[in-house]
């Protein structure tokens, strides 16, 4: 496994909690981004400005990529 992709998913077991918690985010969870690199996704229900920009581009050395992905139904 890449380990680029392993250190995405021990950063987002450290924040998802935090990042969950936040009004109009949806999901929190790694994948390949946009770029074609490891990452963490966040998905929000609806573009928010305020709320994207607490989201750096990249931490602890992961890049973080921010998706709008409508309301996430689980039922």
């Amino acid at each position: 496994m890449d380990k680029l992709l392993i250190k995405a998913r021990e950063v987002k077991s450290r924040y998802e909690k935090i990042w969950m918690g936040l009004e109009n985010v949806t999901s929190v969870g790694t994948g390949i981004t946009s770029k074609g690199k490891p990452g963490i996704i966040i998905s929000m229900e609806k573009d928010n400005v305020s709320i994207r920009n607490i989201f750096p581009p990249e931490i602890e050395g992961v890049p973080v990529e921010i998706k709008v992905s409508g309301n996430i139904d689980a039922g």
